[in-house]
């Protein structure tokens, strides 16, 4: 394993890892914060993925890499750690109803204005990825169709990711608005 020198970095770089919003760490990982302060940074987790999108991020963190493939929610990365930064999980049951159950993560995706589709280019790899059916296009005038995007549907296992040819799919952790109670 490769030592990191965090303070170094983050201010050469001039801000820090431990605040990156658009991180996605592995699925189940706890909070962020709690996250980046129990993590060892051992890699117990990124050799444990069979699909090798665990890599390591800014700080030696692991985080995810969509474009490397897609996650099948196989729990191996949450077996192998010993630093217990993943929530407990059934050990009973399989992968696929746990993710039903637990969310791995929530996650939002967006399409940017290169998609193929929306510039009147017939291309539906997206869809066609995905096993949940949460894409799909609407038929607009003139042989344009847009994107639909349900979030419920999505597991967020990002199989639409690196099959778009113009890497029009765009994935992000949602970051929930935490509202003031003693504003009115």
């Amino acid at each position: 394993m490769q030592s990191t020198n965090l303070n170094r970095r983050a201010f050469l770089r001039g801000k820090s890892p431990r605040l990156e919003p658009d991180t996605i760490r592995p699925p189940w990982a706890v909070k962020a914060s709690l996250f980046i302060e129990k993590c060892t940074r051992c890699d117990n987790c990124i050799e444990a993925c069979p699909e090798e999108i665990i890599t390591r991020g800014d700080g030696g963190y692991p985080e995810i890499n969509f474009l490397k493939g897609e996650c099948t929610f196989c729990a191996k990365c949450v077996d192998a750690c010993e630093s217990n930064v993943f929530i407990d999980l059934p050990k009973d049951k399989e992968a696929e109803s746990i993710v039903k159950t637990i969310p791995p993560w929530n996650l939002e995706i967006s399409f940017a204005n290169t998609c193929l589709s929306v510039n009147a280019v017939v291309c539906r790899a997206c869809a066609d990825n995905c096993d949940e059916q949460a894409i799909n296009f609407l038929l607009k005038i003139g042989g344009i169709s847009e994107p639909q995007f349900t979030q419920k549907d999505c597991t967020g296992c990002g199989a639409c990711i690196s099959v778009c040819p113009v890497r029009a799919v765009q994935i992000k952790p949602f970051i929930f608005q935490q509202i003031d109670q003693n504003q009115s």
